[in-house]
Parts: C-alpha cells; structure tokens; sequence
C-alpha cells in the first residue's frame, strides 16, 4: 500500500506463494523417498481413520478426519499420510504470510514467515511423524490472519471465520484453549483489538465456535479418563518423588523450552540482518491508518499474547505440572518472529541482510529434508531397527504365505504394527489392543477375536518387534485352545541380519467357524520354540 494515497502501488510479489510450493512438493518427495512405512503418530491415525467417530483417544478428532478423507482418495498409504501432514505445514507458511501482510511491508512480511523454519515447533516436525501438533500449528497461523485482519476492518462476517478458525484450533489439539484465552486477554487490553473484537456481531465467533466443537465436547464428556488420563498422566508424572522436586523440574522444562521455541530464529536474525533491534522503532501512526508498517497496537497486542502464554504456563507449573514436552509450547509461540518484526519493520529494507536471512532460511529447510533423508541409512548402518526400514513387502509375504488372504479381522498388539497392517491389508478390519495397557487384560482382546469367530471371519493376532507378553496372546482365545503361533524373523533394509531382525510373531486362525480351533499349545513359554518359520 502506498504511504500517501493508501492506494496499491504494485501488485504483490508471488514469488513467495511459488517458494511455499515448491518447498511443500521437496518435503513430501523426501518422505516418499525415504520409506513406504510410517511410525508412531501416523500409524495410529492410520488405525484411527478406519471410520469416523466422535472421539478416538487423547487428542481431538479432526485430524483423523481429514485424514480419513484423504484415504478415501489415495487408500491407506505413505503417500495420504505424508500429503496431510506436509500440507498442513505449507499452509502454516501460507497463513503465516497472509498474516504478517496484515501487519507489516511485504519484504517484511516474507522474512518473518521464512523465519518459521527455524522454529523448532515447525524444523523439527520434518523430520517426526508427528499428526496433531502439525494442524495445531496450522491452526494458530490462520487465526491469526483471521483476526489481525478482523481488526485492521471489522465486520460481522469476521466473527464467522474467527469461529470457525477457534472450532478448528480446538478440535485439533486442546491446547489451542489456551492460545484463543490469551489472545483474547491480549486483545482486550489494547484499544483497536478491543473495540474491533466488540464491535457488532461479536456473538457470532463463540456461537459459531460451540455449534462446531459441541458434538466432540460431548463424547469428551462421556468419555474423561480416556479423553484425558493420558495428558494428566504425563503432565503429572507417577514418579515425581515430591512437590518441590516436581516444581523444579517443571520449571527447568519450562524455561528451556522457552528459550529453545525462540532461541534459534533469534541467533539467526541477529546474525544476517545485524543487531536490528538497536535501530529506532518504527514511528506511532494514527490507530486508523492503513499503511502496514505503522499499526501502533500490533507490537503490544503481540508482547501481551506472548505474556499471557508464558504467565499461564507458569502457574502450570505452580498447579503442579512437572513435566513439559517442546512440541506442547513451542507452536504457542509460534508468532516470535512477526512480534520481533512488528517493532522493526524496516529489517526487511536491508537487501543484503534479507538475501542471507532467505538463505539461511533455504539452508535449514534443505537440511532438515536431507537429515529425514539419511536418517533410515544411518540406523541400518549403526544396526538399530527403525520402524522406516521395515520390509512391507516382506512382512505382507509371510503373513500370505502363512494363509491370511488380506481379509477379516487384524489384531495388533500397537498402532504401529496395526498402522503398517491396515496399508498393507486395507480390505481387513485393524483393531488395536495395545499390549502395554493393562485394558487387554479386562477383554479387550477377547471381545475382538471372539467377534471375528463368532462371524466366521479370518482372523489374524499379530505383533511386531518386541514380543508381546504372554498373557496378551491368551486373553484372545478359549482356555487351551489357542492355535500354534508362527514367528519370522525378517530383515531391515539396508541392515546386516547379523545386528538386527524385526521378530515377526503371528496367529493366523481361518475362517470356517464350524471348523474346531487348532490344536492348543501347551504352555506360552514353548511358543517360540514350536516357530516353525525364520526368513532371513
């Protein structure tokens, strides 16, 4: 916009657009060539995005949504997976942009939305399969534009869009609570975003926002220990061994990733634009003006978000939490480098400067690809068993060869193992009774075996890696009756056999439910013994 006339002087650059793009298509060509299997997260949401339902777990339902979605279209592969998540990260980059135009020179604008990749909240999620802090992060992004934008020309249609933004934030991760209270505080103690955030139609953003969430919140409701035990469980730690150890450690947590979620990016200004907090701050303009680069209540409504972040994470840990994880706080403040900016919006005039800040930018993000990259060969070579160099294909032959025709019922003793299951026999039905909680044992493993034979379905009991106890194997099966289970031992990619093999443990039982179940093993403790089958 033009200082004087307030008229558009040039159409924006959209070399920025092109630069997201391009970036987005290298993050998700790396993940397709670095492996066909997934892990942790990603798998669950493979098992999870099976049907719809309101509620799945400990974090909200939206992303297995979308992802459900997007198999519909693509099937259960790496490729849907890698598509949603990668995705959400271009548009974090792109609602970024969209709101640091809002608020500052485009120049300017571009350096802080380059400056995401040196966010641990946003590097570091290149290189974890991570789900819901991913759209958690996207979801910030857009209600930030959604609102700076709602301030700088309110009108009731804003209201909508915020609603729908803050309906969407929730139902990706319940954090995002804590982001729309304090960017309501922080607003509400600034002129222009106070009188904007109550100006006509201001009901409709919190109407639009419970209609959305409402459905969840009631399954949350109906549901609290599962909804939240796991949260509680690792915010409160059972073996925190008193009070004043536990205020410690949650403020150690605390303060390191605080400095970690803004550190970098800091280091990284300071060093290609020059220490551009020693030059005057940009001039107070009139509250009404419309030239980007002087909008007096940006930097402040930004310091008070900031504040009532960390003031809230504080009384955290007063309250008793003590323990935090960066992927919690660092998409919280995820605006540092718009905050930083909006004081300084002439950093972006420094041509020389802004060429190294791109490229500093460019450098992380193709080493954060080229880390992800290597990654799997580096495990294979050290010997260990990573998840991504499993053999898919390897492990679909001997589950064929043993006689499972890719239907029926599929129960796996984790995610991961039922993730990888459900891509490589997406015609079967994927159930998951996690091997490590102690529900398996009040029957949940019985209750789905005991379903697939009553229907005279095939049914396959599975684990992956690290045995599975005992128990878990004979709470799916009659007293004495459980069928002879087969282990193969496959190799990793890339891995010498000699250091590592993924132990393949299985049942598979057929479906003929006239037929009687196979002769049982005596005892547990022979089962590996009685493996009739090792693939090297």
């Amino acid at each position: 916009m033009s200082a004087s006339s307030g008229t558009t002087a040039h159409a924006p650059s959209r070399a920025p657009w092109l630069w997201i793009a391009a970036l987005a298509l290298l993050v998700i060509m790396t993940r397709l060539w670095m492996s066909s299997a997934v892990s942790w997260d990603q798998n669950e949401q493979l098992v999870w995005s099976q049907r719809l339902r309101l509620g799945y777990g400990p974090q909200p339902p939206l992303y297995t949504w979308l992802q459900w979605a997007v198999n519909l279209v693509l099937g259960p592969t790496t490729l849907a997976v890698g598509l949603v998540k990668n995705s959400l990260i271009a548009l974090t980059f792109v609602f970024m942009l969209l709101a640091a135009r809002q608020v500052l020179p485009e120049r300017t604008a571009w350096l802080a939305t380059a400056g995401l990749a040196w966010l641990p909240g946003i590097g570091w999620q290149l290189l974890r399969d991570q789900t819901h802090t991913v759209m958690l992060t996207c979801a910030i992004a857009c209600t930030w534009w959604l609102v700076l934008r709602h301030i700088r020309s309110p009108r009731p249609l804003g209201f909508v869009w915020i609603g729908l933004a803050v309906a969407w934030g929730v139902l990706s991760k319940y954090s995002f609570v804590l982001v729309a209270v304090a960017l309501l505080a922080a607003a509400l103690t600034v002129p222009a975003p106070r009188r904007a955030l109550l100006s006509r139609g201001f009901w409709l953003a919190p109407l639009v926002t419970v209609v959305l969430v409402s459905p969840h919140a009631w399954w949350v409701l109906e549901h609290w220990d599962k909804a939240s035990g796991s949260t509680l469980d690792k915010l409160h730690p059972a073996d925190t061994p008193s009070r004043l150890h536990g205020l410690a450690t949650g403020s150690g947590d605390l303060l390191a990733f605080l400095l970690l979620a803004v550190l970098p990016w800091l280091l990284m200004a300071t060093y290609t634009l020059g220490k551009f907090w020693k030059a005057p701050a940009a001039p107070a303009a009139s509250a009404d003006s419309k030239h980007t680069s002087s909008l007096p209540w940006v930097e402040p409504l930004l310091r008070h978000y900031a504040i009532v972040v960390v003031g809230a994470l504080a009384l955290m840990v007063l309250a008793g939490a003590s323990k935090f994880d960066g992927r919690w706080i660092q998409p919280l403040l995820l605006m540092a480098p718009l905050w930083a900016l909006s004081r300084w919006p002439q950093a972006g005039n420094n041509a020389r400067g802004a060429r190294r800040y791109l490229t500093a930018c460019l450098t992380i993000l193709v080493l954060m690809c080229a880390i992800a990259m290597l990654a799997p060969l580096r495990d294979a070579q050290r010997g260990n068993g990573d998840r991504l160099n499993w053999q898919l294909d390897a492990i679909a032959a001997s589950l064929r060869n043993a006689g499972f025709d890719g239907h029926g019922v599929i129960l796996a003793e984790h995610h991961t193992t039922g993730g990888v299951l459900h891509m490589l026999f997406p015609q079967a039905k994927v159930v998951v009774c996690d091997a490590d909680d102690p529900g398996f044992h009040l029957g949940c493993a019985w209750r789905k075996a005991e379903r697939a034979r009553a229907k005279g379905l095939p049914l396959l009991q599975v684990s992956t890696e690290t045995p599975a106890p005992d128990a878990w194997w004979w709470a799916a099966w009659p007293i004495g009756s459980m069928p002879e289970c087969q282990i193969h031992n496959l190799p990793y990619r890339w891995t010498d056999p000699a250091q590592a093999q993924m132990q393949l443990e299985f049942i598979v039982y057929p479906a003929d439910t006239s037929a009687p179940v196979s002769a049982p093993v005596a005892a547990r403790p022979t089962l590996h013994a009685s493996a009739h089958s090792h693939l090297q």
